[in-house]
């Protein structure tokens, strides 16, 4: 669907590099810029090509009179600009969005950054982490228990989702108008952006919802031989039928549920500790319950037989086969 747009990508890491992939997987050609010995993501050889392969590579000193003369020479023919560096760099080395537009007045110019440009602390160094703990979504999801890493890096994530879609956005601007536009995105905004049940719940005074916090029938519970998860939220018809599988003598709502936790996990936990995972599934999605087991990725043959779809393909990188997971998109 972008064939024939050209990105060029100066960004190291995650949000950079994972959004051009975004745009190359959707048929863009993206060339990729490195310092001369390469970016320091590519000691994670498996994790670069998730976020790399397919694309174009080109070693360049922005730092040089050469390697910059030859980096706005290749972004006169570009259609869009992705770059990663902290807010100021870009500038310095001459390659900005200003510095851009004199040699390409039609250039979509994104900037990905841990506080965007504007930020008062734009100037500051901050990775994934950072921005989470900064944000309040670590407090979200502790839900009052101990602090800790969710080792999921949704400020990466986001911010090159985003970043997508406001190129695409502007990439059918520019079709209709003719010109360019800069877009500015920041992680930490992302990550905030991304959890709206949640804000919108704790900057509205109700605290971090109670359907998520201190609901027993939406949570992960331990079986004779593994895990499973159960995900009742606010549907009191799969409440009634949780406690009808379980034989669960429990006579108050769902809603009620959240102010006896303690109790009804208990409960919860002593039933389906006496059956196998395969027992537990079978018996609540007969119920119509919606109750999955958990399963690991180093098996994802196995979750692939689950669910009946292929999970994964195989790309050559570097003379390899390297397994990734496919794009989610079809058509």
């Amino acid at each position: 669907m972008l064939e024939n747009v050209k990105v060029v990508e100066v960004a190291a890491f995650y949000p950079g590099p994972f959004c051009c992939q975004i745009l190359k997987t959707l048929g863009a050609d993206v060339v990729k810029v490195e310092p001369p010995g390469g970016e320091p993501g590519r000691m994670l050889n498996a994790v670069f090509a998730a976020m790399n392969h397919g694309k174009q590579f080109l070693f360049l000193d922005l730092k040089t009179e050469e390697g910059h003369e030859k980096f706005m020479k290749l972004v006169e023919s570009a259609d869009v600009v992705v770059e990663g560096f902290r807010p100021g760099v870009a500038r310095k080395l001459g390659i900005d969005y200003e510095s851009v537009k004199k040699v390409n007045e039609s250039i979509i110019y994104c900037s990905i950054s841990a506080f965007g440009q504007e930020n008062r602390l734009s100037h500051l160094p901050a990775h994934d982490l950072n921005c989470l703990g900064l944000g309040g979504i670590l407090e979200i999801s502790s839900m009052g228990r101990e602090m800790r890493d969710p080792n999921l890096q949704l400020a990466d994530f986001s911010s090159a989702v985003y970043a997508v879609i406001a190129i695409l956005s502007a990439l059918i601007e520019r079709g209709r108008t003719g010109k360019g536009r800069y877009v500015d995105i920041s992680m930490f905004h992302s990550a905030l952006y991304s959890a709206p049940i949640h804000t919108s719940s704790i900057l509205n005074g109700l605290g971090i919802l109670p359907a998520f916090s201190s609901n027993p029938a939406y949570g992960i519970y331990r079986t004779k031989d593994g895990f499973i998860t159960l995900g009742i939220i606010a549907e009191e018809h799969f409440w009634r039928r949780l406690c009808q599988a379980l034989n669960l003598d429990f006579n108050f709502s769902l809603v009620e549920s959240f102010s006896r936790c303690d109790e009804v996990r208990k409960a919860i936990e002593e039933r389906l500790g006496q059956m196998s995972t395969e027992e537990a599934v079978e018996l609540l999605q007969s119920a119509d319950v919606p109750a999955f087991e958990v399963m690991s990725l180093k098996e994802v043959e196995k979750i692939e037989e689950r669910v009946g779809e292929k999970l994964v393909d195989e790309v050559e990188w570097e003379g390899k086969k390297i397994r990734l997971v496919k794009p989610p998109f079809r058509w």
